[in-house]
This record gives structure tokens, C-alpha cells and sequence, in this order.
């Protein structure tokens, strides 16, 4: 446990490192970070731009469920000021967004 906090914790000052340096990006823009539950391996922050390869901007991800409850054992670690944060289930993973309230376009 005290590893993947510190893994969450590590994840939360990249995003908001990238969400200063977007700052000054002057393209629409998505960010979030993903955590699995079942695998840390799959965690990641992403951002997510329109591209000439896909018209898949902005993207939708319909099965998201917002102000789902953060497990107690992050609560401490992800400001609800600052964050919305919702979950969906994929392939029996339990995946948790955190993403921006004030940056960038919502998923």
C-alpha cells in the first residue's frame, strides 16, 4: 500500500507539472491521469489533442461515472477542490480518472 501511494502521489506532481506547462499551449487540449486498480502497470497521465489521424477530439468516454467515492485509502491524496474524479469498469479493471476541474476539456 505505502508503494502505490507513493506511485499515486508520483503521478498527481507529474499532471501538475503538465497542467503548468499547458498553460501556455494554445490548442484545445484533454488531460487526466488513469489509475487501474488491478494494475499499476497501466496507470499513466495522458493528454489528448486533435490529431489528423483520428476525429476523436474531444474524447467521450460515456461509461465514466463522476463523483464516484475515492477509496479511503487515497482520500488524502487527490484535492476535490482541484479534482473531479470518476471511475468505470472495463474488463473487470476498476479504472479511476483524476482530471483538472479548471484545464483543459472534461472526457
Amino acid at each position: 500500500m505505502k508503494l502505490r501511494r507513493a506511485h499515486i502521489k508520483a503521478h498527481i506532481m507529474l499532471y501538475n507539472r503538465l497542467l503548468e506547462n499547458l498553460q501556455v499551449f494554445e490548442k484545445p487540449y484533454q488531460s487526466w491521469i488513469e489509475l487501474v486498480d488491478e494494475d499499476a502497470g497501466l496507470d499513466g497521465v495522458y493528454i489528448h489533442t486533435s490529431n489528423p489521424n483520428d476525429n476523436n477530439f474531444p474524447l467521450k468516454l460515456e461509461n465514466i461515472e463522476w463523483d464516484y467515492p475515492i477509496p479511503k485509502q487515497y482520500k488524502d491524496l487527490i484535492n476535490l477542490n482541484e479534482f473531479n474524479v470518476g471511475h468505470y469498469t472495463e474488463e473487470s479493471n476498476h479504472h479511476f480518472i483524476i482530471q483538472s476541474k479548471n484545464n483543459g476539456i472534461r472526457l
